[in-house]
């Protein structure tokens, strides 16, 4: 269902978002807060546009295509 859905789709609701990046909703909603990505508002709605978040998994890989270490682990 989710690849399907990803194909047609460009709006995410909150949870489509949480299962399309596989995320809590607190961890949406932190990366929200930390400015990482910002929801589109339509009709009272809180929605994501799928190139945003494709363009946070892409940010996530690094330089180097994979995922960036955590940087609380390197403290």
């Amino acid at each position: 269902m989710l690849s399907a859905m990803t194909e047609e789709k460009r709006l995410f609701t909150v949870n489509e978002a949480c299962v399309y990046l596989s995320v809590s909703r607190m961890s949406l909603y932190r990366m929200i807060q930390h400015k990482e990505i910002a929801p589109v508002s339509i009709g009272g709605r809180t929605l994501f546009d799928r190139k945003d978040l494709d363009e946070l998994i892409e940010k996530a890989k690094g330089p180097t295509g994979r995922r960036s270490p955590n940087p609380k682990a390197s403290k």
